[in-house]
């Protein structure tokens, strides 16, 4: 018995086309409405109302509108600076001799045919090393304590101990090699290694010119210096800039001297966007806009220009001693926003920020929404073909 198929112009099927050619308006509709509420459109990132929006920020950022007065305020924070928490010196302190130092000594007698003196010369000059017990022994001096002393001391020591030996003798002492006054200078610099501390004091640009100096450009130099536990690090254009980053070393301080360059992100409706050195001592705001080719004329938001930087804290900060994040805005749409741009400098790592339009996002919400509908109206006349050829 031959099997019957069903006939495609039965009633059923003539209203199934119906109903197709009714879904390309309901369908769009539909698409359009859930795509303007949609959070995966195509977009460079958050619009100026999102990143101004608390919700949308890390705990405790403080968010700041620029004018000339905050742009200045803020560049007095631009540099880097030795933290309150770092113990400093009020004077140097006292150099005192330790063990494995090496010393000079030299001893003049006042009349010829002394214990030293003869003839040729008045005295006689040696060296002498204290040894791991903390002593120096010198010859008819005897032995002596030397570690902890100070080197005025152990040369009166030395001076008494020969009274009865040599003619009215007179010692002079210096100090030729020791690491226990001394600091450690490594890294980029032209002669790294251990310089002794001067007894009048030793700040830290002494030692990094007694090392050699730095390699880099100062406004690319680095400095970590470390004392016991506690550690700060500063560039070496703020170290000449401020005069209390300037401070005075300790015995066995630790300098590391190392070339890191400065840099910002610029990110969202920009001509170009991407990670930018520095390349210079400062970067305004405005040369930083102006690298990336400006504002996008077709999508920025002129009033939603953003900085993100993390500062240091204020004295009276909750924060203690942790970075403060601080978001500031700038509205282009003024013009005295031009002379604020040119007064807003960078930090390194700074991340610039230029909001997409309000209407872009629109606009591409109507151009989605309008290939979806090309799409559509694609598929109902392809249906009708088919049925036609039926």
């Amino acid at each position: 018995m031959p099997i019957s198929r069903p006939c495609i112009a039965s009633e059923d099927y003539r209203m199934t086309l119906r109903q197709f050619r009714l879904l390309p308006g309901v369908a769009t509709l539909a698409f359009g409405l859930a795509l303007i509420g949609c959070s995966s459109l195509p977009s460079s990132g958050p619009s100026a109302d999102v990143v101004i929006e608390p919700s949308g920020q890390a705990a405790g950022t403080r968010l700041i509108e620029l004018d000339l007065a905050s742009a200045r305020a803020a560049f007095d924070r631009r540099r880097s600076v030795i933290g309150a928490s770092f113990p400093r010196l009020a004077k140097p302190n006292p150099i005192l001799l330790g063990r494995g130092d090496v010393l000079d000594v030299r001893v003049m007698e006042a009349g010829d045919n002394g214990l030293f003196a003869n003839s040729q010369t008045r005295g006689t000059q040696f060296t002498a090393q204290i040894d791991q017990a903390g002593d120096l022994f010198t010859p008819y001096g005897g032995s002596m304590r030397a570690a902890d002393r100070s080197p005025e001391q152990v040369r009166e020591t030395l001076q008494r101990s020969l009274a009865d030996k040599a003619i009215q003798p007179q010692v002079l002492l210096s100090v030729t090699a020791s690491r226990g006054n001394s600091v450690t200078v490594l890294g980029d610099v032209g002669r790294p290694g251990l310089f002794p501390l001067s007894p009048a004091g030793t700040r830290l640009i002494d030692a990094i010119a007694a090392a050699g100096g730095a390699r880099s450009a100062s406004f690319d130099t680095a400095l970590t210096i470390k004392r016991k536990d506690a550690v700060a690090t500063l560039y070496l254009d703020d170290l000449l800039a401020e005069r209390d980053n300037n401070i005075l070393l300790a015995a066995n301080d630790e300098i590391l001297v190392a070339s890191a360059p400065r840099s910002y992100a610029i990110l969202g409706a920009v001509t170009t966007s991407g990670d930018v050195k520095f390349g210079a001592a400062t970067v305004t705001l405005a040369e930083a806009l102006a690298r990336a080719g400006g504002l996008d004329s077709l999508a920025a938001d002129a009033g939603g220009v953003f900085v993100f930087s993390s500062e240091p804290p204020t004295p009276d900060a909750a924060s203690g001693e942790r970075p403060v994040p601080v978001l500031y805005r700038l509205d282009f749409s003024s013009p005295q926003a031009f002379f604020i741009a040119r007064q807003m400098h960078l930090r390194d790592k700074d991340v610039v920020y230029v909001a997409s339009a309000p209407a872009v996002e629109l606009a591409r919400v109507l151009d989605l929404v309008g290939r979806a509908t090309a799409v559509a109206r694609g598929g109902v006349g392809l249906t009708g073909d088919l049925q036609k050829s039926r």
